[in-house]
């Protein structure tokens, strides 16, 4: 039996808004984070397509969630008024190519056919399986309610954390106190989202075999 794959399509939220310059310049950013973070088990990395969208595929469906997430703050950093749609697919990747754009399979569909629906959810991060799986959606729909609530300041310093930096390290590179620091970690409620993020592959395990 093929292993499952996570096939990752985000679009940019609001991207006109903006510049196409500032638009280029916060996917690309993000992406080269996204690439050099040693916790991502890439079969194809990132790669921007639309202008205000990207597509990768991960090896390890477990760490999917966290992908997302860091993605988005990562963009929301630099405004409230721009986030991330972000579509999961996790199934097979039996058609794969060097490029996600050209490749195919069942974790592509449904990736795919998400990202053509997820406008009409309100969570802004949507997994797909082959089997039901309406309480990680709901589950999702909850992890919404705190994400969607912060603040670039926020979101900052969750990016920060979920690339491996401490509070001091943070502290020092933002110029901020480290009282200061917490204090945002405080009121965005990171210790609930930690905790899921961290047991994400036992929530996984309940709808598909590693």
């Amino acid at each position: 039996m093929q292993r499952n794959v996570a096939v990752l399509t985000a679009d940019m939220v609001n991207s006109t808004l903006f510049s196409r310059e500032e638009t280029t310049s916060w996917l690309t950013e993000l992406i080269d984070s996204l690439k050099k973070n040693p916790d991502f088990d890439w079969i194809l990395e990132p790669e921007i397509y639309r202008g205000d969208s990207f597509q990768c595929v991960l090896k390890t469906p477990e760490n999917v969630l966290r992908l997302a997430v860091l993605a988005r703050v990562l963009l929301r950093k630099h405004s409230d008024k721009t986030d991330l749609r972000i579509a999961i697919g996790i199934g097979s990747g039996n058609e794969l190519t060097d490029r996600a754009g050209t490749s195919d399979g069942e974790a592509f569909r449904l990736s795919g056919h998400l990202a053509d629906n997820i406008r009409k959810q309100k969570a802004r991060i949507g997994i797909a399986m082959s089997v039901p799986s309406d309480p990680m959606s709901a589950t999702l729909d909850i992890l919404e309610t705190i994400i969607g609530n912060w603040s670039p300041a926020q979101s900052e310093v969750v990016a920060a954390l979920l690339q491996n930096e401490n509070v001091t390290q943070i502290s020092e590179r933002l110029s901020v106190s480290q009282p200061a620091i917490s204090q945002r970690l405080s009121a965005s409620k990171w210790w609930a989202v930690d905790h899921f993020l961290s047991t994400f592959p036992q929530h996984l395990a309940l709808y598909i075999k590693p």
